[in-house]
C-alpha cells in the first residue's frame, strides 16, 4: 500500500482483498480484518458470491 478505496474495491471483486485480509488505515491502534473497518467492510456486501466451482 497504500492502496485507495477504489483500488481495494478492485481488490476485493478480484479476490485479493478479503473480509479476512488484514489492513491498517490511520487512526487504527493496529491492524484489523477488513470486515472490521467500517468504511471497507461495505466492499464485501455488494460483491456477487463467487462463481460456482472457484
Amino acid at each position: 500500500g497504500p492502496f485507495s478505496k477504489a483500488a481495494m474495491g478492485r481488490m476485493a471483486t478480484e479476490g485479493k482483498l478479503t473480509r479476512e485480509t488484514h489492513v491498517w488505515t490511520p487512526g487504527q491502534d493496529g491492524w484489523m480484518r477488513a470486515e472490521d473497518v467500517a468504511e471497507l467492510a461495505q466492499l464485501f456486501t455488494i460483491l456477487p458470491p463467487p462463481p460456482p466451482g472457484a
